[in-house]
């Protein structure tokens, strides 16, 4: 009995690897073509997308924005209690944001700076007043990272360019649910709160063929997060009973460490793109995150927590990919249009979907404009995420149901050279 309840109060950190919550959007431009940009990245954001794409900036180049993040996502179920019960998570706002810089030490070699959140996650289920029937699963889960990725990129005659950069990535993290102490039928609350920093590198590659066919490439590898000495808090309201409350107390101690190693996955991308004409062109990628490496975890606590002090947690996820379609057209009004569309795969397999973690499918649809007059640049984008609703049953936590979501972004990107 004391393992199991042990084993539910970890579920919730699968939040932390999900293909669904890693944050492609980092540019607006990108984002009004589904960042479909792997081989015509040609701006700061390069950097992030492929850093191959700086080679021929010229100059200072600084670009800065932000993206609103409205996500809704909602559960009907369980199947074992009610298959008709709805419960929709609660509404937030989030802003991740960016910042590239880039400097043309000579002309054909260049060197940049990013500063993005490549993941990022926060949900909340029920409130104090009204617990929902999912709490011993999640309750609240954050979780918030910042990277900085220094580059230097050189350009091989008129067509190829080449790129290599480091990055520092620094993730948070936070997960909250309520515990079920079934002796005593006991309702208490669990906070776990830690943070890690990794490093990592990517690479990129362009090439150009007969001047409007372009090829692109890029790798991110993995980075690997140590969360040590995290915080682990446990909390049961009082009894009148001194003997229940010590035999709560020795179980759940009020606060003590806990320590976790996770592997964010590596990705990569190929993208071929095409100029019609000297204003329309079209990219098509394909993008590829390894989630696979994401196979199990395990959490160790300093001090046992319901008689436990470690825990090995199966979660087999999976290699995802995405297909990102965009087109871009330049008026002769210092005016451009952009539109795209992504087709995202799901990286956890059915029996591990939770509500920390309602992942399925998703269809992006994607619309951007953009305005540049002399050395500033504006660009703004509108991105429509529709999940498909996913029904799983026979799950490992044995909360089976039917999850959908979907989410509107808006990015704004200002830019400007000097």
């Amino acid at each position: 009995m004391l393992k199991k309840l042990f084993l539910m109060l970890l579920l919730p950190a699968s939040v932390l690897l999900a293909s669904g919550f890693s944050i492609y959007e980092q540019s607006a431009r990108a984002t009004g073509m589904a960042s479909a940009v792997i081989a015509r990245a040609d701006d700061p954001s390069a950097i992030f997308y492929n850093p191959a794409g700086i080679s021929a900036l010229q100059g200072w180049q600084l670009n800065t924005g932000t993206t609103l993040i409205q996500p809704e996502f909602g559960f009907t179920g369980p199947t074992n209690m009610d298959s008709r019960y709805f419960t929709r998570a609660q509404k937030g706002s989030f802003f991740p944001s960016t910042f590239y810089l880039t400097y043309q030490i000579k002309p054909g070699l260049t060197v940049g700076v990013g500063l993005y959140s490549p993941f990022g996650l926060a949900s909340e289920w029920g409130t104090d007043s009204q617990p929902w029937v999912g709490r011993l699963l999640a309750t609240k889960t954050e979780l918030t990272s910042f990277a900085v990725n220094p580059v230097i990129a050189y350009r091989l005659g008129d067509n190829l360019s080449l790129a290599l950069g480091f990055s520092v990535l620094q993730a948070n993290v936070t997960m909250e649910k309520d515990i079920y102490f079934a002796p005593r039928m006991l309702y208490g609350h669990s906070r776990l709160e830690a943070g890690a920093l990794g490093t990592g590198f990517n690479l990129g590659i362009q090439y150009t063929l007969f001047g409007r066919l372009h090829l692109g490439a890029q790798y991110r590898s993995g980075t690997n997060l140590k969360f040590e000495n995290g915080d682990a808090y446990f909390s049961f309201p009082q009894t009148t009973d001194a003997i229940i409350n010590q035999e709560i107390a020795s179980l759940f101690p009020a606060k003590t460490k806990g320590s976790a190693e996770l592997n964010l996955p590596a990705s990569y991308g190929l993208g071929i793109a095409f100029d019609f004409t000297k204003n329309l062109s079209f990219e098509l990628d394909y993008l590829v995150q390894a989630w696979s490496s994401y196979d199990e975890l395990k959490i160790t606590f300093k001090d046992p927590v319901a008689g436990q002090t470690e825990s090995v947690n199966p979660r087999h996820y999976q290699d995802s990919y995405s297909i990102r379609f965009g087109l871009e057209y330049r008026m002769e009004n210092n005016f451009t249009v952009r539109a795209g569309y992504c087709w995202d795969q799901h990286a956890v397999p059915d029996e591990y979907v939770e509500p920390g973690l309602p992942e399925s499918d998703r269809h992006n649809y994607t619309l951007g404009l953009g305005y540049r007059i002399h050395r500033v640049s504006i660009d703004l984008a509108y991105h429509l995420l529709l999940q498909d609703d996913r029904e799983v049953s026979n799950t490992v936590h044995n909360f089976d149901g039917k999850y959908t979501g979907l989410a509107n972004l808006y990015g704004l990107s200002v830019g400007y050279s000097f």
